[in-house]
């Protein structure tokens, strides 16, 4: 192992032939340093952070959990152990309550040592790739990246922008299922400065009623019949320090939104079954496809409430009610899927506009977006064409003039002549006619022959049809 490799260990102790012991036992492994003193310990991780402090608890002067706060402030990142005389183990558990990821007695076995040094780099690893991963998830959730240019949508995006500046303001954020209201949260999240903690996202309405409240808050060890035997940590506690998504959060029974009103108001609430108040340092952020103003009014939402959620209120208007975002949309979905897939699709053709921009979405963003990776995945062109997306295009009405002239014709006819007939010529004058009919649009064709668009192609170049 060369010495750029090599992780670096500060040993803080005010006894010097202990530092010296520890530094001898470590030098062949780690990079090591010593500090007598809280204030040099500091200046070592200013100046050189260390990957692990071995800290002694009790130092004269600023003892070891004084140290610890100090050194967490400066870097969260470092992996503190605790060295404690016997009969200390009150401070170490407090010292692990503010931090520190394990604990050695004096005198140390040089095992044990290795050990908790190999088990606190881990824990080091594991916190480094969760904050690349978190850095990851902030450059694809930037603001910027959310996709639309109708003045609906700016005025949404405005608001987003403004809001993630504050690191605590609830916000309520309104609209059809699939606009896009999680993408909006996630954005806000990462952009504001809670984007290192966590963003936790709950699905309210997939929660079991009976278990809402645990699932939120968490419980105690044998809190209820069937409670986990060590107690688990609810919603809240996880998004400590970060964000909180409350999808369809009208889902949630009324007694169980009194007491989130309550851990709003006073940041703070209790585990199932338990008498210690735990913080609840989080934004929430709710979310809902049900107008909360009209669920107010029939008491099936707590106004008070919708009042301490919707600090800011964000409305995502329907995909079908700005336009203008569509074909914006359809080229970015494009770009991704071309990526996923190893296609070139570069262009949208006239015919495929028109059917994209009459199409109703019901299904908002998220139902565009589907249709973009199936063409993206099924075709091999370099344009989306009309028949594409034939299984997006209404199903034609026949109108009266095309009614009247259909009962011009007789089919099947009521006589066959005796000199017999060649059914390919039929069939192929039949499909011919309903090409020109149409105008030679594939999609109106297969839906005016009843048959779908592949037997269509299949006939055209069968029969040589152009």
């Amino acid at each position: 192992m060369n010495e750029e490799s090599l992780y670096r260990v500060l040993i803080v102790d005010d006894e010097a032939s202990f530092r010296t012991s520890l530094r001898g036992a470590l030098k062949k492994d780690y990079e090591v340093s010593e500090a007598a003193t809280s204030d040099e310990a500091v200046r070592h991780v200013l100046e050189a952070p260390p990957d692990v402090v071995l800290l002694d608890i009790a130092m004269p002067g600023v003892d070891g959990l004084e140290t610890l706060r100090k050194v967490r402030e400066v870097d969260d990142f470092i992996a503190v152990i605790m060295v404690t005389a016997y009969g200390e183990i009150r401070n170490v558990v407090q010292a692990i309550n503010q931090g520190a990821v394990d604990y050695l007695t004096k005198p140390i076995d040089l095992d044990e040592l290795h050990i908790a040094i190999g088990k606190a780099l881990e824990r080091l690893r594991y916190k480094q790739e969760i904050a690349a991963l978190r850095q990851a998830l902030g450059r694809e959730y930037t603001i910027d990246n959310l996709i639309g240019k109708s003045p609906e949508f700016l005025g949404a995006l405005s608001m987003a922008k403004r809001v993630a500046r504050s690191p605590d303001a609830n916000v309520y954020i309104g609209g059809e299922s699939g606009v896009g209201k999680e993408l909006f949260a996630r954005a806000i999240h990462f952009n504001s400065p809670r984007a290192s903690g966590p963003f936790v996202a709950v699905n309210c309405a997939a929660i079991n009623k009976e278990v809402v409240e645990s699932e939120l808050f968490g419980y105690k060890r044998g809190a209820f019949t069937g409670a986990h035997t060590k107690g688990k940590k609810g919603f809240f506690e996880e998004a400590h320090g970060g964000t909180l998504l409350l999808d369809e959060v009208a889902d949630l029974p009324l007694d169980v939104q009194a007491k989130l009103l309550r851990v709003l108001e006073e940041k703070e609430f209790y585990p199932v079954g338990d008498s210690q108040q735990k913080k609840a340092d989080v934004r929430v952020i709710a979310t809902t496809n049900q107008p909360l103003e009209k669920l107010c009014e029939t008491g099936q939402f707590r106004q008070d409430l919708y009042f301490r959620l919707a600090t800011i209120n964000i409305n995502i208007t329907p995909l079908r009610e700005r336009k203008d975002d569509i074909l914006l949309l359809v080229n970015y979905f494009l770009d991704m899927f071309n990526k996923k897939y190893g296609k070139n699709f570069r262009r949208v053709s006239q015919g495929a506009v028109d059917i994209l921009m009459s199409h109703s979405w019901k299904g908002n963003v998220r139902e565009l977006k589907n249709a973009i990776e199936r063409v993206t995945l099924l075709e091999d062109t370099t344009e989306v064409e009309q028949e594409h997306l034939d299984f997006l295009a209404p199903r034609l009405p026949h109108t009266p003039s095309v009614k009247r002239e259909a009962e011009q014709y007789s089919f099947p006819p009521s006589r066959i002549p005796d000199n017999g007939i060649h059914l390919d010529e039929v069939i192929k004058d039949i499909i011919s006619t309903a090409y020109k009919q149409t105008g030679r649009n594939q999609v109106q064709t297969a839906k005016l022959l009843g048959i779908t668009r592949n037997t269509l192609l299949y006939r055209l170049k069968k029969y040589g049809i152009r």
